[in-house]
C-alpha cells in the first residue's frame, strides 16, 4: 500500500517544472505576459495574447508606475487607485474593455489598474503597499477580490494547486504564460497568528529549481496545502492530526473520527483559514490606509460558475468571510447579491445567464466587464467626496457608511 509520504512525493514529481519554460520566462526578448519579482513573484509585462472573446487577441499595456494603460482622463490627477486579482487586472479582455475604463469613461476621471492575474489578497495586499508609498498613490484605494483570492494567501507555489493541465493548454502560445511561480505568502502558526513565510525562489536564477524534483519535495513535502491537494485525491487526511492547534487557536475543533468527518474537517480547517488571512489582512490594509488619510472599498469578484450556483439559489461559499467584513464594518459592495437580483429579471437557466457575462465561464467578456462597471457605480458615487466630475451635482452626498454597499 502507498503511504501518503509516498503519494505527496509522487505529486511533487509531477509538478516538475521544463527548462525551456523558464528560459522563456527570463528571456527579455521573448514575448511573455509577466516578468519576474522577488516579492511578489511576478508582475504584468506588455503582451498580446490570444485569449480573448471569441478567440480575439488581448492587449496588455502598462504605464509608468506598472498600471494597465490608462485611456480616459489620462491626462487628469488620478485619486482612484484599483488592486486585485484577474478580475481586477481584467484578463481575457484589450486596455480599452476594462471595468476601470468603463467606469473612469462614464466619471470623467481616470481610474488606475493594478491588478495581476493569479494574485492572492496577500499579493494584491503587498502590491497595494508597495504602490501607495510612492508618486502613484491615491486618495481612493479599492481592493477586489475574487473567491479564489482567500486560498492563494496560503499558496507557498501556486502553479501546484492549479497544476499543469492549464500550462499545457496554453504552452502553443506565442507569448509566454508563466507565472503562479512562488511568493512570499501567509500560514497561521500554532497560536492563531498570521506570519509571512518567504520566497523560496527569490531570484531569477532560482526558478529553475523549479525544475528539480529533490528541491520540490525538500520544499513542499510537509505543505500545508500540499497536504490538502493530496489528501483530496486519496482520501487519506490523516495529517490533519499535525494541524489540531492551529485548528484550535481559530475556533475550530477538527472532529477526525471518521474518513468523512476528516475529509469535511478538511475543508473547514481550509476555508477557516483562507478567509480569517483575509479579514486580518484587510483589517491591517485599512488601518494602514486610514493613517495616510487614504479610504478603502472591497469589491467581491466571482467566477462563473459561483454566480451560476448562486443564481440557481445555491448557498454562497463565501458566507464566513461576509459575515466577518460585516463585523469589522468594512465597506464592500458584494457583486454575487448584485447578479442574484438581475438573474430575476431574466427567463434563462443560470448557465445562459452567466454566459453573457463570462467567456467560457472564466473572466468577464467585455460587457461583463460593462456590466461590472454599472452594478459597482452607485457606491463609488457615494464613496468619492466630493462625487466624480459627471455627478458634480453629488458632491454633498454625505459620506458613505461602513456597509453593505449594494
Amino acid at each position: 500500500m502507498t503511504s501518503f509520504t509516498d503519494q505527496v512525493h509522487r505529486f511533487l514529481a509531477d509538478a516538475v517544472v521544463d527548462r525551456e519554460e523558464v528560459d522563456r520566462f527570463l528571456d527579455p526578448d521573448e514575448p511573455k505576459w509577466a516578468r519576474f519579482d522577488s516579492e511578489l513573484g511576478y508582475l504584468p509585462h506588455p503582451s498580446d495574447v490570444q485569449d480573448g472573446i471569441d478567440g480575439a487577441v488581448s492587449t496588455y499595456r502598462y504605464g509608468g508606475f506598472g498600471e494597465r494603460r490608462v485611456i480616459n482622463g489620462a491626462d487628469r490627477p488620478c485619486r482612484i487607485n484599483t488592486y486585485g486579482d484577474s478580475f481586477t487586472q481584467c484578463h481575457q479582455v484589450s486596455d480599452g474593455e476594462t471595468w476601470q475604463e468603463y467606469l473612469a469613461g462614464h466619471f470623467g476621471e481616470p481610474i488606475r489598474n493594478f491588478g495581476v492575474g493569479g494574485f492572492g489578497v496577500h499579493q494584491a495586499y503587498r502590491r497595494l503597499r508597495r504602490t501607495e508609498a510612492t508618486d502613484a498613490g491615491a486618495d481612493y484605494v479599492v481592493f477586489n477580490i475574487l473567491l479564489d483570492d482567500h486560498y492563494r494567501s496560503l499558496d507557498a507555489y501556486r502553479r501546484l494547486r492549479v497544476g499543469n493541465g492549464w500550462w499545457e493548454m496554453h504552452r502553443s502560445q506565442r507569448t509566454s504564460m508563466f507565472h503562479a511561480n512562488p511568493w512570499v505568502h501567509v500560514r497561521f502558526d500554532g497560536a492563531g497568528r498570521l506570519v509571512e513565510r518567504p520566497n523560496s525562489c527569490p531570484t531569477p536564477e532560482s526558478l529553475y529549481q523549479l525544475c528539480d524534483r529533490d528541491f520540490l519535495i525538500d520544499s513542499y513535502d510537509n505543505d500545508l496545502v500540499v497536504q490538502l491537494l493530496v489528501g483530496q485525491r486519496t482520501g487519506d487526511f490523516d495529517f490533519l492530526a499535525q494541524h489540531t492547534e492551529t485548528a484550535a487557536a481559530l475556533g475550530l475543533s477538527l472532529d477526525l473520527t471518521s474518513e468523512a468527518d476528516r475529509e469535511r474537517a478538511a475543508t473547514e480547517f481550509y476555508d477557516r483559514c483562507a478567509f480569517r488571512a483575509s479579514i486580518i489582512l484587510l483589517h491591517r490594509m485599512r488601518s494602514a490606509l486610514a493613517e495616510q488619510g487614504k479610504k478603502l472599498l472591497v469589491l467581491l469578484s466571482y467566477p462563473g460558475d459561483a454566480v451560476a450556483d448562486a443564481c440557481a439559489g445555491r448557498p454562497r461559499p463565501d458566507a464566513e468571510f461576509v459575515s466577518l467584513l460585516d463585523e469589522e464594518g468594512i465597506a464592500y459592495v458584494d457583486s454575487l447579491t448584485i447578479h442574484v437580483a438581475d438573474y430575476a429579471a431574466y427567463t434563462t437557466t443560470p448557465d445562459e445567464y452567466v454566459d453573457r457575462h463570462y467567456i467560457d465561464g472564466g473572466h468577464y467578456s467585455p460587457v461583463g466587464n460593462h456590466y461590472f462597471a454599472f452594478a459597482v457605480k452607485p457606491a463609488f458615487v457615494r464613496w468619492l467626496q466630493p462625487g466624480p466630475p459627471s455627478y458634480a451635482t453629488d458632491a454633498s452626498a454625505p459620506p458613505v457608511r461602513a456597509e453593505h454597499l449594494a
